[in-house]
């Protein structure tokens, strides 16, 4: 990828890569001699980058404009999603960065976290730790070493855990998405796995295995991985679909033409859609479904970053995908499903023979799980029960 003389980025692929027909990087970039312009560019390599407030951020501690992605990228391109790893072309040593470890101490690791929103990726002067996560929450990837993490230096080391802490603005938002996570693997949904932990002074923070690795390998292998905005072409400031983002029928037609079970990947998608709406997560755009490269075709990545938003009193009660013309959490009625069901291709009869009972089987896990110790907390209890007065929206 280059830069051109009037700022805008290009992405071509080398000859020699074409000639073996080598996977594409995305959907939306097959592999081909011709360069992809701007847009196409941004598309993929943009959303690679953080959003918001962290992009503020990051350019606020390195001096770089928060609108220059492309040295956004050289600067924190090493460690992103997926299998990508961005090296500046005029490296002395040939593209080749260093391979360490710096093991965060108890304390050090308290700090970093505190830190965070301050100083996203727990950037530093000398420019050795190159990692990038998109979204607009304050997150760290990390290295798991025994029972605690280290900062990688230099691109060469995978990271294999991103660290969540938990933000000022939404008190008990850890517990919030640690509850809607394993809630959701209980009652059936592929999610990346996650913990729950808190730092030596008490901040709590989530644990997430990143599933765009191998940790079954050493090295870590890193496995390829797109969201459904990098995918359909979207920027990062199109990821609601109000706003020009992905809607619910683009995405299932994205899983036909492209997943190696579509079948499957169909039906967890729509479950997906009808857990957020029950645990009230209004926040579910196209940049938190992806698609994973685990095999030579893509299929649905684990579901992850659910939560919810309707815990938290001024928020937008908005769908970042509407549930056909309900666009609004409190608009959304079984009319609403079956019309939605109609246009996607999914049967009248589906709504009844595995809709229904998924809404069942999670508002009677809902209680349970939030009665555990593991899971003590208000905000978890508010979720549980809203979740069974919104059961009626499924209802016949």
């Amino acid at each position: 990828m280059l830069r051109k003389d009037n700022g805008n980025l290009q992405f071509r692929y080398d000859q020699s890569y074409v000639d073996i027909g080598g996977p594409p990087l995305s959907v939306n970039l097959p592999v081909r001699a011709k360069a992809y312009p701007h847009r196409d560019c941004l598309a993929f390599f943009g959303n690679l980058l953080p959003e918001e407030d962290v992009r503020a951020q990051v350019a606020l501690a390195t001096g770089i404009s928060a609108a220059n992605d492309y040295k956004l990228l050289e600067r924190f391109g090493g460690d992103v999603a997926g299998a990508v790893t961005l090296v500046p072309a005029d490296r002395e040593d040939g593209g080749v960065e260093p391979d360490g470890l710096q093991v965060l101490s108890p304390a050090e690791l308290d700090e970093i976290l505190r830190q965070l929103p301050q100083r996203p990726f727990a950037v530093d002067d000398k420019g050795e730790v190159r990692m990038s996560l998109a979204g607009a929450q304050s997150k760290l990837p990390v290295v798991e070493v025994g029972d605690g993490f280290a900062l990688p230096h230099g691109s060469r080391r995978a990271t294999t855990h991103i660290l969540k802490p938990e933000p000022e603005r939404f008190p008990g938002l850890v517990a919030n998405e640690f509850f809607c996570m394993r809630l959701a693997e209980q009652v059936g949904l592929n999610v990346a796995q996650v913990r729950r932990a808190e730092t030596i002074s008490g901040l709590p923070f989530l644990i997430v295995t990143r599933y765009d690795r191998d940790l079954t390998q050493e090295p870590i292998r890193r496995l390829h991985q797109e969201d459904f905005c990098q995918a359909l072409g979207r920027l990062y400031v199109e990821k609601y679909q109000h706003e020009g983002g992905p809607g619910v029928r683009e995405s299932m037609h994205l899983i036909d033409e492209k997943s190696t079970a579509p079948a499957r990947d169909r039906q967890q998608l729509w479950l997906a859609l009808v857990f957020n709406v029950l645990i009230g997560n209004c926040d579910a755009h196209g940049k938190n479904y992806s698609l994973l490269y685990d095999s030579p075709a893509p299929s649905l990545a684990p579901f992850y970053d659910l939560l919810s938003t309707a815990a938290y009193s001024g928020l937008t009660t908005r769908l970042a995908m509407s549930i056909d013309g309900a666009t609004h959490l409190g608009e959304v009625d079984r009319r609403a499903w079956e019309r939605l069901a109609d246009q996607v291709g999914f049967a009248p009869r589906f709504l009844d023979r595995r809709m229904v009972p998924f809404v069942e089987e999670t508002v009677a896990a809902a209680p349970r799980l939030a009665g555990e110790d593991e899971y003590a907390d208000a905000a978890v209890e508010t979720i549980a029960k809203a979740a069974q007065g919104r059961a009626e929206w499924f209802r016949p």
